[in-house]
């Protein structure tokens, strides 16, 4: 009976060594299979500054070697007085198609990057793409956000396709220096445009400023009637070339702008 009994001791022992044999080969299978199912986000590595003095935007590169380089320009615009864009350094978590906002209006292609701070478009009234708040869109390059960093439809959907989860911001001030590229010119739309509730960057295939030729209605009023500021300030390249000088301006569009489809209006 006793060489029985320790036969079926031992009997037990190799079972359980055994058992204990498999489940110590399958945890060392584990880290293997975890491995197989990672996905790589193979996408570059970029960090995003924000000169919140200037309201742009600049994004560079980073390189392997910890070198930076400057790959894109945006004009945005950050918080006004009393809702400033907080300063520091943070980086980028939730990602969101639409989001609403704290308001009650929607942003497109929203990244969390601080707290309830986040880039994303211009705000629209509802979800959806024909309902830009168009008189804010003009403000791209000013202060006028409740703290969020708004920006162009093309640009947030820039920052939302191509910056991962954990990209570094950097929010500072800087009142002289735009960055290395610059401050992009701003897209104005006119008040009496049919389109203005549509962003002019947007490629949706049902925006019309894709889509369509906006009918086109020239300015037909008088030399003084003619705002000459309004027309340098539309276009940079006349600005650069004439600055404020009204007869110029004025010469330029019956001459040029007219047949360019350039807006003129009137005080």
């Amino acid at each position: 009976m006793k060489k029985l009994s320790n036969s079926i001791k031992i009997l037990c022992l190799g079972i359980l060594l055994f058992l204990s044999m498999g489940n110590h080969a399958n945890a060392a299978e584990l880290p293997d299979a975890q491995t197989e199912n990672t996905v790589v986000d193979t996408r570059p590595n970029y960090v995003i500054y924000v000169n919140r003095a200037l309201n742009c935007v600049t994004i560079k590169q980073l390189g392997e070697a910890g070198t930076l380089t400057p790959v894109k320009s945006i004009v945005c615009s950050c918080g006004r007085e009393g809702s400033e864009t907080p300063e520091g350094t943070f980086r980028t978590s939730d990602y969101y198609e639409w989001r609403k906002m704290v308001d009650s209006t929607y942003g497109r292609y929203a990244v969390r990057f601080n707290g309830k701070i986040l880039f994303h478009s211009v705000p629209y009234m509802k979800e959806s793409p024909d309902s830009l708040e168009w008189e804010e869109y003009n403000k791209l390059g000013q202060n006028a956000s409740l703290g969020c960093v708004r920006m162009s439809v093309k640009d947030a959907k820039w920052i939302y396709d191509n910056c991962k989860p954990g990209t570094t911001v950097v929010v500072y001030s800087n009142a002289e220096e735009a960055g290395e590229l610059g401050k992009p010119a701003a897209i104005q739309i006119d008040e009496n445009s049919s389109y203005k509730v549509w962003d002019p960057t947007d490629t949706d295939i049902n925006n019309p400023w894709v889509t369509g030729q906006e009918e086109y209605r020239p300015f037909t009023g008088t030399k003084d009637e003619f705002n000459h500021v309004a027309y340098a300030d539309r276009y940079p390249d006349l600005k650069n070339a004439f600055g404020y000088d009204k007869d110029a301006l004025y010469e330029h569009y019956i001459a040029f702008g007219m047949n360019e489809r350039r807006i003129a209006v009137s005080y």
